[in-house]
């Protein structure tokens, strides 16, 4: 291996968080949503629906209401919609550990939109294309006191490629042990039928405030 190689294979190889050894993280439950059997209205493995019961829950693609875009790590992503009759889709995860109030956490994940999600809407036969752009909320979720508090969002998801997305969640009101992760209207396409696609989900990183 030359010197060349060594380098990049050390800058590859440096862990989430900059390199910063014994940093406290949380790791996530397949935070890539992989799953054996793919499918709609499937929530991943590690993973529970938050979206409204009388709804379809999330998907796992590709390969399903016409998406067909290559997953960004491994094979599977998660799927969520947004519905003109005001309902939106999520998944959250308990944690393995707290995010602490007054704290700072770093994490990122890659998102995407399909300029193609061939769907109906609950209860009706007429199949839309949910192809407008979203949001991504993170949620930090308190289980034991049902408290919650908007830690983060994204800028308006319109485009078809993979991007990294980072964010930094601080949390003001209490300790959370679970996080959530939920598509919501953009600006301006409110009550407007669009879809988020997510995948690869990092480690949360404690940073120094």
């Amino acid at each position: 291996m030359n010197i060349q190689s060594l380098v990049v294979f050390s800058l590859v190889c440096l862990p989430f968080g900059g390199g910063l050894w014994g940093q406290k993280q949380v790791e996530l439950k397949n935070p890539s949503f992989e799953s054996p059997e793919p499918g709609a209205g499937i929530v991943p493995l590690g993973w529970i629906n938050i979206g409204a019961s009388d709804q379809s829950p999330p998907d796992i693609q590709p390969g399903f209401f016409n998406v067909s875009i290559p997953a960004q790590d491994g094979g599977n992503y998660l799927g969520l919609v947004v519905r003109e009759n005001n309902t939106w889709e999520g998944v959250g995860q308990r944690l393995s550990g707290f995010l602490h109030k007054d704290s700072i956490y770093s994490f990122s994940l890659w998102l995407t939109r399909s300029n193609s999600y061939q769907s109906a809407v609950q209860g009706g036969s007429e199949i839309r294309n949910f192809n407008n752009p979203t949001i991504l909320k993170i949620w930090g979720y308190n289980t034991k006191t049902a408290q919650e508090e908007l830690l983060a969002e994204s800028q308006p998801v319109g485009h078809s490629k993979w991007v990294r997305y980072d964010f930094v969640l601080s949390p003001s009101l209490t300790d959370f042990d679970e996080l959530d992760l939920m598509a919501y209207f953009a600006p301006g396409f409110e009550r407007m039928n669009g879809n988020l696609l997510i995948d690869n989900c990092s480690p949360i990183v404690e940073t120094e405030k």
